[in-house]
Formats: structure tokens, sequence, C-alpha cells
């Protein structure tokens, strides 16, 4: 996980987070997506961050 402080309070998280129904939300600076699996977010994460 990724964090930039952008001060007043706010941040920018990039990364990959699990939900409460079992599946995780990969988050860029700009994007989002859900994947049932840990490892399918994990390289839509890397694949996204390296266009």
């Amino acid at each position: 996980m990724q964090k930039i402080d952008l001060g007043n309070n706010e941040s920018l998280v990039c990364g990959v987070f699990p939900n409460q129904d079992g599946t995780f939300t990969a988050m860029t600076y700009t994007k989002s997506k859900t994947f049932k699996t840990e490892g399918g977010a994990r390289r839509w994460l890397v694949k996204t961050l390296t266009e």
C-alpha cells in the first residue's frame, strides 16, 4: 500500500484491500476494480501501474 498525505486530513491510497464479502479491491490513484482473488487484484494493479 502506498499513501500520499495531502495535508488537511486527506490522503490518497494505492494498493489491494480486502472487502467484507471475500473479494478484493485494487486501487490506483485514479482507478479501482474489484476481483474475486487477491492474486488477480495484484496482477491488475501491477499491470495498471506500469502502463
